[in-house]
């Protein structure tokens, strides 16, 4: 993991994402063009709520359309609720390393070479399958399972025993923790509403705009990646984030509806 930054960094890092942000049409309407010197400049600006920014047109959204290398599908792209992400080669690889690093406390400390199965829906394939390509570069064999629905409950239980895998991320909820093969020693989640009781768990937190925000492990407490992202709490105790390094689509203090009762600060994790 990379160091927090210290609080005279954060505001030279939100400074530059600011500056950034404004070369798109959106944010520099939104932003002004007052100087950042402080966390308190930084905190005079306007809170967008996630919803008013997903309405928006892409191309508005865009500081540096010349450096956009892809733009990722769903669980990062366009739907009927979620934005397009666009993100060059810097974006990319940082949000993969976040993803990684979360990812490798899914990893049994017993088990030699453990095997691991993604089971995605349809529509977060992708999704899955980068976090196939996470495993894979922790030397970890992972294949995805993409879950139309068409396939009945028990033969998709069949179907995951086959492999008997080790670790098993379920992005697809028609299957619960108690229905997987007896193989498993640890499970995977994304935003879980209710977490596993007799399993070691992983529950990544994952927001459209961002990738993974932090994840948590046998606790209540999500556990945030300060040294990639500015947490904030609004005045409604919902999550505001700015990512510090977001280059081809900064995002200046998105809120994203979740509640939340605090923000522990970076020094405190």
């Amino acid at each position: 993991m990379n160091p927090i930054p210290k609080d005279w960094e954060r505001v030279e890092l939100l400074a530059n994402a600011v500056e950034a942000a404004r070369r798109a049409k959106f944010w520099r309407l939104k932003l002004g063009d007052a100087s950042i010197n402080s966390l308190d400049d930084f905190k005079n600006l306007p809170i967008v709520e996630s919803c008013e920014y997903r309405r928006r047109r892409f191309t508005d959204l865009v500081a540096y359309p010349d450096e956009i290398e892809w733009i990722p599908g769903p669980w990062l792209g366009q739907s009927g609720s979620r934005a397009p992400v666009a993100e060059g080669d810097d974006d990319a690889r940082r949000r993969v390393r976040i993803l990684r690093e979360a990812l490798s406390g899914a990893i049994p400390k017993d088990v030699e070479d453990p095997g691991v199965v993604v089971l995605s829906t349809f529509d977060n394939r992708y999704f899955g399958a980068e976090m196939c390509a996470a495993f894979a570069r922790m030397n970890l064999p992972a294949h995805l399972i993409a879950d139309c629905g068409a396939r009945g409950l028990g033969e998709l239980r069949d179907l995951l025993s086959k492999f008997e895998p080790d670790v098993v991320a379920l992005l697809s909820r028609r299957l619960d923790v108690d229905e997987l093969p007896d193989s498993v020693r640890h499970v995977v989640t994304v935003n879980a509403d209710r977490l596993p009781e007799n399993m070691p768990f992983l529950d990544l937190y994952v927001f459209n705009e961002f990738g993974v925000l932090g994840a948590r492990r046998d606790e209540d407490r999500y556990r945030l990646a300060h040294d990639s992202f500015y947490f904030e709490n609004s005045s409604r105790n919902t999550l505001v984030v700015t990512p510090y390094f977001s280059r081809a689509q900064p995002i200046i203090r998105l809120d994203t509806g979740d509640a939340i009762h605090s923000v522990v600060p970076a020094n405190a994790r």
